[in-house]
């Protein structure tokens, strides 16, 4: 029978402790690797796992004394919860510790945390590339922005100070306007931030809101994780209306603050922003309107000034035109009468070298021609004459006609009549006074009587 060599349990764990420290010789190695599970109870115990393809490559446990765990968290500051978490990468600094009772497991020293850090700006540069490959960066930037910006749909954690600051500053805002906001609520920090902010973005009706607002309060660098997101950067950016943020970090920005419209450092500057914007817009408004006032009351001032024209014109026009057709008449009449004096005149004197050769030509003519053809031509002479006659007697009578109806009594015959005092005709009632005596003549006879009243026309 063959003899075996047999060991005890105690032997090979010891061995296997001697080969590693021979292997290790007892240095501490910078460790790459994922956080699947911490408990802290006095001590800090974790599980640390490495990924390939979907797939454990690597399980291994580790720890941190209290000390160790204590002065961490010191180092790491704002960031220790932030990266002491399942589900994040670390780089740490451990030793390898194989216990003869527990077994092999990787005593923590220290954590790196400008690596954590740098994988967040490594995440964040790949979100920004990816958007401007999608052409969606710059895309919220010329998205259209009202004059006035009041109906705002809000992004927040209900109930933080970032959404109280905010929410305080625009409904309490000193020039007293009114902004409708209806809250989407969601974490803004945390392993499911980011979800709950893309779910809280992609239920807003952007037909409903003029703008989209996102806030929140100030922490540490790895709190802007969810807001460098890249589906959530993919809705944002696609946002058919102004994107505002407010971030509360005055010196990191986030892929949200980089691709909104309007980006801000605090919630309290977004709400300064909306009054503001709202102010703007008053100040304009009043300012146009007292250009158009000042515009109507000069347009009012010209316009009375042409009125006041036109009534001028409108009192005096009618006076002027009566006395110029009454100085035309006067002197259509004078010589009117002057061209019948003329023409009578004139038809006279025909009429008279007429008589008196009708005086001396029959004398001569008897002795010239024979007496019967005498008689004939006397005859004739008797029906030329009497032609001649009455045609001269009516142009006459039309020219008397004429000038009777022209005349000054046949225009008082018509229901005319005319008014003197003191000798000249009066045109205008203003230049009587009452108690005055006038003199008026009709067609028939003159009336004399005294001035009671005046009332002017326009």
């Amino acid at each position: 029978m063959d003899e075996r060599r047999v060991f005890t349990l105690s032997q090979v764990s010891t061995a296997i402790k001697q080969r590693i420290e021979e292997a290790t010789g007892g240095q501490a190695y910078w460790i790459r690797a994922e956080i699947a599970g911490l408990k802290v109870k006095n001590h800090a115990y974790l599980e640390l796992v490495e990924h390939k393809g979907g797939q454990k490559v690597a399980v291994m446990r580790a720890h941190i004394w209290n000390s160790a765990y204590q002065r961490i968290r010191s180092e790491l500051g704002a960031e220790a919860d932030n990266i002491l978490k399942d589900g994040v990468e670390v780089l740490l600094l451990g030793r390898v510790d194989f216990h003869l009772v527990h077994g092999l497991s990787i005593n923590i020293e220290a954590l790196d945390l400008a690596f954590n850090i740098g994988e967040m700006e490594r995440r964040k540069l790949a979100t920004i590339r990816a958007l401007k490959e999608d052409g969606l960066y710059n895309r919220n930037r010329f998205a259209p922005m009202p004059m006035v910006l009041q109906r705002i749909a809000l992004v927040a954690s209900v109930g933080s100070a970032a959404y109280a600051d905010f929410m305080q500053h625009l409904q309490h805002n000193e020039r007293g306007y009114r902004f409708h906001v209806r809250v989407f609520g969601s974490a803004v920090q945390g392993d499911g931030a980011a979800a709950e902010l893309r779910a809280a973005v992609g239920a807003i009706d952007p037909r409903l809101f003029d703008a989209l607002v996102l806030v929140r309060g100030g922490g540490s660098k790895l709190d802007l994780e969810p807001f460098n997101d890249l589906e959530l950067a993919r809705l944002v950016a696609a946002f058919p209306k102004p994107v505002l943020t407010g971030i509360g970090h005055d010196v990191d920005t986030s892929v949200l603050d980089l691709i909104a419209k309007e980006p801000h450092k605090t919630p309290t500057a977004v709400a300064d922003f909306l009054v503001d914007k709202a102010s703007g817009f008053e100040i304009a408004l009043t300012s146009m309107l007292d250009k158009v006032h000042g515009l109507v009351l000069e347009d009012f001032s010209m316009r009375r000034e042409t009125l006041s024209a036109y009534a001028e014109m409108v009192r005096t026009r009618p006076v002027n035109h009566c006395q110029l057709q009454r100085g035309r008449l006067h002197t259509a009449t004078g010589q009117l009468a002057h061209r019948v004096q003329a023409k009578l005149h004139t038809e006279g004197q025909v009429l008279e070298n007429h008589r008196a050769r009708l005086t001396t030509d029959p004398l001569r003519w008897l002795q010239q021609v024979k007496r019967a053809g005498l008689e004939e031509l006397s005859i004739k002479l008797g029906l030329v004459a009497n032609k001649q006659l009455q045609l001269v007697a009516l142009q006459l009578k039309g020219l008397r006609e004429t000038v009777n109806l022209l005349g000054p009594q046949a225009t008082l015959a018509r229901g005319f009549s005319i008014t003197r005092a003191q000798g000249q005709a009066i045109t205008d009632a203003g230049n009587l006074r009452p108690g005055e005596r006038i003199t008026t003549t009709l067609a028939k006879g003159t009336v004399h009587s005294t001035v009671e009243s005046i009332e002017q026309h326009g």
